[in-house]
């Protein structure tokens, strides 16, 4: 008996720690990926990451995985915005441009009037993936694989610079950005 749940236990981790999740393997070859884990009873495998990688310059990442038994309380992207507005205590964030293609959007921001920064915001169902670029080259680079003849105005622009290491996971339970969906948690 001992050895049947030796063995089961050693199938369970190593059937998880396998995983492969293929769309944040696709977010570019990055180096320097540093990964935080955070933790929710809504999310798998989430993180957040801050690197300075040699090509693109330094970037912010948090992934969230959310449990297919819950469900966001409101509109992804927004949370981060506030999010990173007010942890970061900026007197204004405002949108000068956005682009959709499929499941990507692409953002620059103005910061309290003067900087600039890009945000590359990738979705699924059940995933979120949200990028902060302050170079403007990650972004420049990810845009152009839908619109080849874009052009980024802000790119030459003072750059916003920080060291946002918040995390929409950790401020759940605060914040309630997700839950448990009503109905899985009556049965």
């Amino acid at each position: 008996m001992k050895m049947i749940i030796y063995l089961s236990s050693l199938l369970l981790l190593v059937g998880c720690s396998s995983l492969s999740n293929n769309f944040i393997d696709n977010i570019g070859n990055l180096k320097n990926n540093k990964k935080i884990y955070t933790h929710d009873s809504c999310t798998n495998f989430s993180y957040i990451s801050q690197n300075q990688e040699e090509k693109y310059g330094k970037l912010f990442y948090e992934y969230i995985n959310l449990d297919r038994s819950c469900h966001w309380n409101g509109m992804q992207r927004g949370f981060f915005d506030d999010l990173f507005k007010s942890t970061l205590n900026l007197n204004s964030l405002k949108v000068i441009e956005r682009k959709e293609y499929k499941n990507y959007e692409f953002s620059t921001y103005l910061i309290d009037n003067k900087y600039y920064m890009n945000l590359v915001y990738k979705y699924l169902v059940y995933e979120d993936l949200f990028i902060i670029d302050y170079d403007g080259k990650y972004f420049d680079q990810e845009i152009r694989k839908f619109d080849i003849n874009y052009i980024n105005r802000f790119l030459n622009e003072p750059r916003f610079d920080s060291n946002y290491l918040n995390s929409l996971v950790r401020m759940n339970i605060l914040n309630r950005y997700f839950s448990i969906s009503r109905s899985d948690f009556e049965n």
